[in-house]
């Protein structure tokens, strides 16, 4: 039996999903903030895709109005960037119903624990599974409003509801019909799986010098950014988020496992500047002429403070990475959100039991 799917972003990965979830027969219908986004795809009727998904994908509407989108949908899937999730959850609690599904693709870092938050502070009791995944499953970019080009997908995106507890009312709404996302143990796992936190920030801080020369030359943000240097301190990164992993009882790859996994670059005793180098998926992609980027604006208040505020949950020391924080923060100042810290999020009168607690159910 097919679902009703409301899809909260009419950006590259909204409108991919929105298509394909139609092509597999599910009922689907669109937001987006843009009205000249919205009008565009229901002058068509839908959305096209091209090469690793292919077919037209007819969909019930796209709109601006929120209350219009969740009427009646059965799950509710937010692609958009993490600095957008607290504006959108709140105009989103308002409309959510008992047995509604909701699924943060992705969450960048504690995603779920961040709009669990707004439903606390707007006192939202409405019996839902909110869920999260590690990543975005696809590799695509809109051609133009309704038309996109699918570079590929992934095989596997881990994918955990927060409580645990309805991992299985989760996996079941949405695994079923896109089986690539894998339910793992809880919503820690996918956020502390969120690679990005190690591979944007410290390259791009790193090579401040580089990007505010005057003149400017350009250069590739990983072939040439992740020197042999920089590479060795995003690892004492990530040895760090294993490590905080590792206490809350359970494993994840190294970066340098993961590069080997996802794009066959090497082996894992190469260093990961060695390994950046070797992936040609990397190649002809450009550092940021400014510091004032997602990689930085987004990805050190959603990604790596998170971290940082689950690491202090479980009193783990954090040292490299803080000092990527402390460096963005000052260099940034203002411009920089709050963002996840465990004071935006409700956790930091937690302990280790007290927080898996929570996030168990």
């Amino acid at each position: 039996m097919s679902k009703t799917f409301a899809i909260i972003g009419g950006g590259n990965g909204g409108q991919t999903m929105a298509a394909q979830l139609s092509i597999l027969g599910q009922n689907v219908r669109l937001y987006d903030v843009v009205q000249k986004t919205v009008d565009e795809i229901n002058a068509i009727g839908g959305i096209r895709v091209h090469h690793a998904v292919e077919g037209f994908g007819k969909l019930e509407f796209a709109t601006t109005d929120m209350g219009k989108v969740m009427d009646g949908a059965d799950v509710v899937v937010v692609i958009l960037p993490s600095i957008y999730h607290k504006s959108i959850t709140e105009k989103m609690v308002p409309h959510l119903k008992d047995g509604m599904v909701v699924l943060l693709h992705p969450e960048s870092s504690a995603g779920a624990i961040a709009f669990r938050k707004v439903m606390q502070d707007m006192n939202c009791t409405a019996d839902v599974v909110v869920g999260a995944a590690s990543t975005l499953l696809y590799s695509t970019r809109i051609n133009q409003n309704g038309d996109v080009y699918v570079f590929g997908l992934k095989s596997d995106v881990p994918m955990a509801a927060l409580p645990a507890k309805d991992n299985d009312r989760l996996e079941q709404a949405i695994s079923t019909i896109i089986p690539a996302f894998r339910i793992v143990k809880n919503t820690l796992y996918t956020s502390l799986g969120n690679l990005n936190a190690m591979m944007h920030p410290a390259p791009m801080l790193l090579n401040t010098g580089r990007i505010e020369a005057d003149p400017f030359i350009p250069f590739e943000y990983y072939h040439e950014g992740v020197t042999p240097s920089i590479g060795k301190y995003v690892e004492a990164m990530d040895a760090e988020r294993i490590a905080v992993a590792k206490e809350l009882g359970f494993s994840l790859r190294d970066v340098r496992s993961d590069y080997v996994a996802m794009y066959n670059c090497g082996t894992p005793d190469m260093t990961l500047s060695e390994l950046v180098k070797n992936n040609e998926g990397y190649t002809g992609i450009m550092c940021s002429n400014t510091l004032s980027t997602r990689y930085l604006l987004e990805d050190i208040p959603y990604s790596l403070e998170p971290i940082r505020a689950i690491a202090r949950c479980v009193g783990m020391p954090t040292p490299c990475i803080d000092a990527i924080i402390t460096l963005a923060r000052t260099i940034l100042g203002e411009q920089m959100d709050e963002g996840r810290t465990a004071e935006a999020l409700g956790i930091a009168h937690m302990d280790k039991e007290a927080l898996l607690a929570f996030i168990e159910g």
